[in-house]
């Protein structure tokens, strides 16, 4: 059992660089199992204090409820989390971290412990959440957590984000980015570290691999931006065809008055009419499933990118740590203990890299499946489109024989209507098969992501082996 005093908090800072990374895994109660040497560096409290004792011990009063809540929620329905939070050191100090924090799963899918990985905050986003957690902790005191969490929705919705997926994977890609010149795969120098060549040919390997995998990574995450640029691209033409079809509907009910006005010499146009605006609903409803698609591909590469950020800062975190562990070894050998300790956090977090790769595949396939249906909606588009243009044909023959009438006038504006219809279709055609080989490029890809990681797991295990050898 561990006892401590209580710690009042101070206003000042831990040190905490925006080249350091520092992870902790803990059971599924929240009890600490290990960490790493910048976690117990910044805390400033021991291993020892730290192992076995509750995560909260490191929580700092200025904290939201909410932000914890929201945190075990999503954990415990085997979810990723991005979050910052303020911790408060043994000495009262305080450091800001973004945490990630992940269920780790065995092979079936089962979570058997948590990790977590924080990196420091460089971003303007840390103010803004300075702010926000106040108020939070405001509305906690007059309204409880529910109150709390509806003012964190407002909250991140006045900066344009629909939910806190959203913002979470912002806020992810935005930290990267602002760390990529110090937060990454570095060269690691062997000289003088160990004697043993095998040794060092296997530690060159791993930072070998990682390096290759950061930079899979790094070229899927630009990839994925084609996603964004389509989706815009959709919605914007999908509300002009939207438009140009329920025109045509109003024009068909004109037409239809128009018919009705001749009685039964009408009754060919009213054929027409009925059939125009049949075509033209069936054209507004494939428009409406369009975007239903695009909504739910944007969803799944809104979690595609929290996952492979999430990866990028895995692949990172385990370069920094066998670095950590490298630079032990210098001052001496390990004990069994912490060679065990060892060999579990690099299980973990290997562990999950390949959990994250399957998942990221499986979204991948996912979002094929739905440009191919998107694909098949565009081709229903275009035989609406050549039917409307049948249907203008055969109005333009039947006024003919009317010239009293107005039809020649409606079936002309239909045609122009079709026309165009038929040319914004034709402006989505090149991005949607952009798109669709992009993502047979991504396809490749993770089957590389998947290679890698299969031969750094099988290089880390050797490493684990010569430690404690």
């Amino acid at each position: 059992m561990h006892y401590r005093n209580k710690v009042y908090p101070k206003n000042i800072e831990s040190p905490f660089r925006p080249d350091e990374i520092f992870f902790s895994t803990t059971n599924l109660k929240g009890i600490i199992l290990s960490g790493n040497s910048v976690f117990y560096r910044t805390s400033k409290y021991s291993k020892e204090e730290l192992v076995g004792a509750p995560h909260n011990i490191v929580r700092h009063p200025d904290m939201p409820r909410i932000i914890f809540k929201l945190l075990w929620d999503y954990i415990k329905s085997g979810k990723p989390i991005v979050a910052y939070v303020k911790n408060m050191a043994k000495d009262g100090s305080y450091y800001w971290v973004l945490a990630t924090v992940m269920p780790v799963k065995d092979d079936d899918g089962n979570t058997r412990k948590y990790l977590s990985i924080r990196i420091k905050p460089t971003t303007e986003y840390l103010d803004l959440v300075n702010r926000i957690y106040k108020e939070l902790l405001e509305e906690e005191k007059k309204g409880g957590m529910e109150a709390s969490y509806k003012r964190l929705l407002e909250e991140i919705k006045k900066y344009g984000y629909e939910d806190y997926d959203q913002f979470m994977a912002d806020v992810l890609s935005k930290e990267l980015e602002s760390k990529k010149d110090v937060l990454k795969v570095e060269e690691i120098d062997m000289d003088g570290l160990y004697d043993n060549t095998v040794f060092s040919k296997i530690v060159k390997n791993i930072f070998e691999q990682a390096k290759k995998l950061y930079t899979t990574y790094d070229s899927i995450y630009g990839k994925i931006n084609i996603f964004n640029n389509f989706s815009q691209v959709l919605q914007e033409k999908s509300e002009n065809i939207f438009r140009l079809t329920d025109y045509i509907r109003l024009i068909s009910l004109n037409s239809s008055v128009e018919s009705f006005k001749l009685g039964s010499k009408g009754a060919s146009f009213s054929v027409l009419s009925a059939e125009m605006r049949k075509n033209s609903e069936m054209g507004n409803k494939i428009i409406s499933e369009m975007k239903e698609l695009t909504t739910k591909i944007m969803d799944k590469i809104e979690n595609m990118v929290i996952l492979i950020n999430i990866s990028r800062l895995q692949v990172v975190t385990i370069t920094k740590f066998v670095r950590e562990i490298l630079e032990d070894l210098k001052k001496g050998s390990f004990t069994g203990e912490e060679e065990q300790e060892f060999k579990i956090n690099v299980k973990d977090l290997l562990q999950l890299l390949k959990t994250d790769s399957v998942e990221i595949v499986h979204y991948s396939t996912e979002i094929m499946d739905l440009l191919k249906k998107i694909d098949e909606y565009m081709k229903r588009l275009k035989i609406l489109i050549k039917r409307l243009e049948f249907l203008y044909l055969n109005g333009m023959v039947e006024s003919a024989h009317h010239t009293e009438t107005s039809f020649s006038i409606i079936f002309t504006e239909v045609n122009k209507l079709v026309e165009s219809t038929r040319n914004v279709l034709s402006e989505l055609h090149t991005p949607l098969f952009d798109v669709i080989q992009k993502n047979k490029e991504l396809r490749n890809e993770f089957k590389e992501v998947d290679a890698v990681v299969k031969r750094m797991y099988h290089h880390l295990n050797q490493i684990a082996e010569k430690v404690g050898g």
